[in-house]
Parts: structure tokens; C-alpha cells; sequence
């Protein structure tokens, strides 16, 4: 009797569902949202200035028909193989796209991020001095550091009025040079200049403007807030006060050690719209990471100013 009372508990024990020994099933229903992270990247994104490569998580369950990428108002390719998970984009330097994969299957799933290319290098640094025995200005200055192969030529602009009048004096084409004596000046006037950096298919970067008098020196106000309520994305927006005609670059410096200035460590991007004043960050921002920001403010006669170190974090 005992023998037939144990066989009974142990069968209803093995059907029970609340049984600790019974899993959950743990297959693959098809189109299960939850079960499918799109994760799209963008792996190189502001690495180069014409294109980004984009990658997401292959789609495994059933009834697959399509990813397809696109921006707000229009597509940009339909990808009908599921293996096929990476793109390349194309785009111009210093452009900021945000992207769209739609996964399409039983329950269409959406993901998108903003990818970025970053402004052809132009030269640093510049400064212009007056000669006061002959009057020639020296310009000298820091070379570009643009890749050797996508180098073409510096173009030297002179304005002998304002900032508004410039006109073509030079070009260099050795990638080193890094000085040029303009002789072409008249005692106690004036000048202003700017060095165009060229790159090939016709891409091109200016530098700031200098003169050859006159420190146009002047502090202008930033500031920097950080939206921390994703996954894998920060969201940076800022604010300052310069005007259209006066701004120059806006730089995006990250780290993750909190003691450090952002300043010694990664150059994120560089804005050279001045309309733009947000950033989505999602490169190897990861989960439940801490991550410190701070802007340079470039006007365009070369005044640098710096936004405070703020926090953002991913959640986790």
C-alpha cells in the first residue's frame, strides 16, 4: 500500500507546474519582440568623413521577410536575407544622420541611432604676425593631420577690409608646410587671413581666422546637460552664445574614468553646424556605465571656451 501511495505522490509532483524541477520553455516563438534586440550600431561612427558602417543583431525566428534601413522621410535599402546584417553608408564630412532598421516579420520591430562622420582636419593653430621693419605678415601654423592619401592642397585667403572679403593669394600642396610670408601688405593696415584645408573628391575644412594686428579675444558661454533614460545611448544637448557668423567648431570630449579630464581622452565628434545643439552618444556606451563630458567652444578667430564636466549614464 505504501509502495502504491508513493508512485501517486511522485506522478502528481512531475505533472505539478509550480514544481521547482520544471523549466520554463525556453525556445524561440516566432516574431517574439522581447526575445529579438535589434541593437543597431554604428561601428566607426565620426572615425572617417564619408562613411559609417551600421550593424544589428541577426533576426533567427521565423516568418522573416526584411530589414530595412532608412532616415525619417526616406529608405535606404531593403536587406531581404537575414544573415545580412551590416551596411555601409555613405556621407559627406561632418554630417549627423539619424538611422532607422525596421525589422519586418510577424511583429515589426524598429531601433535607430544617429551616426556621424567627422569634418575633413584642417590646420591648427594659426597665428599672424606683422613685421613692423617691412611690413610682411608671417603666418605659421600647425599642419593637417588629414590622411596622407585624401591630402590635395592649402588655400590661403587674405581680407584687407573685413572678414567678409577674403580673396585667394596662395596654395600649398606639401602637406608639411606650415609657415608663409604674405609680402604683399601696406604699413599699419589691417589684415585678415584663413588657410582652407582641401581633400580629395573635392572636400574641404577652413581654419579659423587670424590677424595681423589685432588678438580678437573674447569669452563666450556654454553649457552641457545630459538625458540619461536609455540602453547602450546618452542623449548630449548644449547651449552657448555665440552667433552664426562667429561660431567656428563645437568638440565632444568622453571619458569614463571620473578623474579624468575628458580633455585627455576621446574626441566623440566635432559639430561644425552651428543649428546643431544635441548629440545621441551610443558608441561603446554600453549598459549601466558612467561616462564624463565637456565641450570646447571654438569661435571663429580662435577663442577657445569650456563647458563643465557633466555626468551621463546608460541604463542599466
Amino acid at each position: 500500500m505504501l509502495k502504491y501511495l508513493f508512485l501517486i505522490i511522485l506522478l502528481y509532483s512531475c505533472n505539478n507546474p509550480t514544481s521547482p524541477e520544471i523549466k520554463p520553455d525556453s525556445g524561440h516563438n516566432n516574431s517574439t519582440e522581447y526575445e529579438y534586440l535589434v541593437n543597431l550600431e554604428g561601428l566607426n561612427t565620426g572615425h572617417y568623413f564619408d562613411v559609417c558602417t551600421l550593424k544589428w543583431n541577426q533576426y533567427i525566428n521565423d516568418n522573416f521577410q526584411f530589414y530595412q534601413l532608412r532616415t525619417v522621410d526616406q529608405i535606404i535599402e531593403t536587406i531581404e536575407q537575414n544573415q545580412d546584417t551590416s551596411f555601409v553608408r555613405n556621407l559627406e564630412p561632418a554630417v549627423f544622420e539619424k538611422i532607422y532598421i525596421d525589422v519586418i516579420a510577424d511583429s515589426n520591430i524598429t531601433d535607430s541611432i544617429e551616426i556621424y562622420t567627422r569634418p575633413i582636419k584642417a590646420i591648427t593653430g594659426l597665428s599672424v604676425v606683422a613685421n613692423a621693419e617691412n611690413w610682411f605678415s608671417t603666418l605659421n601654423w600647425t599642419s593637417s593631420n588629414e590622411i596622407n592619401a585624401e591630402f590635395d592642397k592649402y588655400s590661403i585667403y587674405r581680407s584687407d577690409v573685413n572678414t567678409d572679403n577674403f580673396v585667394l593669394i596662395d596654395e600649398m600642396s606639401n602637406q608639411t608646410d606650415s609657415n608663409y610670408t604674405d609680402t604683399i601688405t601696406t604699413w599699419g593696415y589691417e589684415y585678415y587671413y584663413k588657410i582652407i584645408t582641401h581633400a580629395t573628391q573635392g572636400y574641404s575644412r577652413p581654419s579659423i581666422i587670424q590677424s595681423n594686428i589685432i588678438n580678437n579675444s573674447i569669452n563666450h558661454e556654454i553649457s552641457l546637460n545630459a538625458t540619461n533614460n536609455k540602453h547602450n545611448r546618452i542623449k548630449l544637448s548644449w547651449d552657448h552664445d555665440l552667433n552664426n557668423q562667429d561660431f567656428y567648431a563645437i568638440e565632444i570630449w568622453r571619458t569614463n574614468i571620473q578623474s579624468e579630464d575628458p580633455l585627455n581622452d576621446y574626441l566623440l565628434a566635432t559639430i561644425t553646424e552651428y543649428n546643431k545643439n544635441s548629440l545621441e552618444d551610443s558608441y561603446g556606451v554600453g549598459n549601466g556605465i558612467s561616462w564624463f563630458y565637456k565641450l570646447k567652444l571654438i569661435d571663429q578667430f580662435g577663442n577657445i571656451n569650456y563647458s563643465s564636466v557633466i555626468t551621463g549614464n546608460a541604463l542599466p
